[in-house]
């Protein structure tokens, strides 16, 4: 039996390797065993010779070699080396086909190549990856839904991350739902339910695909909320341990709060989230110039007590999440996407009460150019002029915000709107600092400046500038209060990140919504569940090269690295903080940039130190603001 078992293995094998030549398509397995029989007979001659090897056949007609032991073919398949090294190419190939997204034609292709070369390989694509066949989707709210499941991805976090398993016994959950344009010639778009926890990637809970928005809400969440109103209730075990499970906020943009909540857009009179201000309309626009208003609370919310500003019962309200304090005033696009691109649009090509001249806008393009290529590596991006603003991206405006806008502003606008913009720059630093100690006590500091900046708006960019993302500025510090972490801890960034990589999943303009379904498995059969690993935090990067080399110490000092060495050391020359005003604060950011080490030498100190005990990494070179120093720490750009 095993010799028919061994036989019968090398058939298929044979029978695939007949079935790929084009040539002899139409020889059978029984000729190919003929023939194969009688090349082991020949000699390198040419002539046939005997020998004591014989070929029985079985009652199905099929023959097989009596004596295995003289046969290469049957060493190779005898011996489980190959079948590893197989196994592993296999691997290898679906591991690099998922993280570099190669289409199935371009791998087809490789395959192809490598079975040539003797590789023993599937022949197309599809079954390399596991790719599934069948999709199950169904028509729901006008278009085609998938739910993936709450407690399946709650699951694979918890079991493939031992240190958070052993460490906390209560799962808080943040939950991201918005739209996302697929194609720009179509209205097609998808609205995923994604849920984050802890510092772990996020992953989809549900995806829906269609021409517009959901409708109704309520069957669109429904599925979401039963299986969330069972963990709570019930909980979650995982290795033998109960975890608790709850919503700790929502995390969107002003649009999706407002369909979400099912309240008024942020373009009506009643639209503000937080308190009963009442809008008013000037040149086409509702501004908010009120600064105090009563605030509104979750009960009145959930009573829908407030006619003027909801639209009806949301759904969220019988799953017992608050509305009110349970969506954050998500500040990447409340402030980058919209405050500070709203403010530069304005000293652009805004009123003349606030716009720049051709020479200034051009000064403040050229500093922002002379920048590129001199900011540390972990700034995604290098900074771009203002003719490119309509094209920033929102980590551009947090860098111009937090970094680059205190130089290139400082001595070419007014000392008015310079000293405005550092306003928001020094209260929005103090919210984004990771201390938690720090930012505690700086919080009441950081409401007054933000009051401050609401307040004179319109004196500097005129009555239309305060807009409903202005006069949000007015609640921020209530989210950094009420959930005692860092605007950084409750943003958006991590979740349209997620959604990038969704929209990549996209090869065709063919049922995206099957696509991306089958995507997200090949990747978990290839690498495992990529939402389940931790957060790759940036990494603080240590360099000789000037714009990775320069850090600012615990003790308030500058090191400047000289020399790196292999044992993970470093070697520095460090100045004192008193003696940074004279080599670095220049009038012309040309000198600043090409700063040498001028001055009394003396000044510096040759000192060797731990790689580790480099702690604050300085964004471009230390700059003195007045009062403003704002350097990176821990190699994290939104910090102070």
């Amino acid at each position: 039996m095993a010799y028919l078992r061994m036989w019968r293995k090398r058939k298929a094998d044979i029978n695939e390797l007949l079935q790929s030549d084009d040539d002899n398509n139409d020889v059978t397995i029984e000729n190919a065993v003929m023939t194969n029989a009688r090349e082991d007979t020949t000699n390198d001659d040419g002539g046939s010779s005997t020998d004591d090897q014989s070929t029985s056949v079985t009652t199905d007609g099929s023959c097989f070699d009596t004596d295995i032991g003289l046969c290469d073919s049957d060493v190779e398949i005898l011996n489980p080396e190959p079948e590893a090294q197989v196994s592993n190419l296999g691997k290898d190939l679906r591991e690099w086909s998922t993280r570099h997204q190669i289409s199935n034609r371009s791998l087809n292709e490789l395959l192809q190549i490598l079975r040539h070369h003797g590789h023993v390989l599937p022949k197309d694509a599809r079954t390399l990856l596991a790719t599934p066949q069948v999709i199950d989707s169904h028509s729901k709210c006008n278009g085609q839904y998938i739910y993936y499941g709450l407690e399946g991805g709650i699951s694979r976090v918890l079991c493939q991350n031992d240190a958070f398993r052993q460490q906390h016994s209560t799962v808080s959950l943040d939950v991201n739902i918005d739209g996302l344009p697929i194609f720009k010639s179509s209205k097609v778009q998808f609205w995923p339910i994604l849920v984050k926890l802890s510092n772990f990637n996020p992953f989809i809970v549900a995806l829906y695909c269609g021409e517009s928005k959901p409708e109704p809400l309520e069957e669109y969440l429904h599925d979401f909320l039963k299986e969330l109103k069972n963990l709570t209730q019930n909980g979650l075990v995982i290795h033998e341990k109960k975890f608790a499970v709850n919503i700790r906020t929502f995390l969107c943009d002003a649009p999706a709060r407002a369909y979400l909540k099912c309240i008024k857009g942020h373009t009506a009179y009643d639209s503000c989230e937080r308190c009963e201000v009442k809008g008013q309309y000037v040149e086409r626009r509702v501004v908010f110039n009120q600064l105090t208003s009563t605030l509104r609370t979750d009960e009145a919310f959930s009573q829908i007590q407030y006619s003027h500003h909801q639209n009806g019962c949301s759904p969220l309200i019988a799953a017992g999440i608050p509305c009110v304090s349970g969506f954050v005033l998500d500040y990447m696009h409340m402030i980058c996407l919209g405050v500070v691109r709203r403010l530069l649009v304005y000293l652009t090509r805004g009123p003349k009460l606030c716009r720049l001249s051709v020479r200034q806008k051009s000064e403040i393009s050229q500093k922002l150019n002379m920048l590129r290529g001199q900011m540390p590596s972990e700034f995604a991006r290098q900074p771009r002029g203002l003719q490119e603003l309509d094209r920033w991206k929102a980590t551009e405006f947090r860098q111009f915000l937090l970094y680059t806008g205190p130089i290139v502003l400082k001595n070419t606008v007014s000392s008015q709107l310079y000293a405005h913009f550092v306003t928001l720059t020094v209260a929005v630093s103090i919210m984004l600092d990771s201390d938690d100690r720090t930012r505690a006590a700086y919080l009441e500091y950081a409401t007054e400046l933000m009051r401050h900046f609401v307040s004179s708006c319109t004196a500097l960019y005129g009555k239309t500038f305060t807009v409903y993302n202005v006069h949000a500025l007015l609640h921020i510090h209530e989210d950094v209060s009420h959930f005692r972490c860092s605007l950084n801890d409750i943003c958006c960034f991590p979740f349209e990140n997620y959604l990038q990589q969704i929209k990549r999943l996209v090869r065709t303009g063919q049922n995206p919504l099957a696509q991306v379904s089958k995507r997200l498995v090949e990747i978990e059969h290839a690498q495992g569940n990529s939402s389940a690993q931790p957060e790759v935090k940036p990494q603080m990067y240590i360099s000789t090269k000037r714009r990775d080399s320069c850090f600012l110490l615990e003790d308030e000092r500058f090191a400047f690295v000289q020399e790196r060495r292999g044992d993970g050391t470093v070697v520095c020359d460090v100045i004192k903080l008193r003696h940074t005003v004279d080599l670095f604060d220049k009038p012309c950011l040309s000198k600043l940039l090409n700063i040498a080490y001028i001055g009394n030498g003396r000044r510096f100190q040759r000192q060797e130190m731990k790689e580790k005990d480099l702690a604050r990494k300085v964004a471009c070179l230390p700059f003195n603001n007045g009062s403003v120093m704002i350097p990176l720490r821990h190699g994290i750009e939104h910090s102070w």
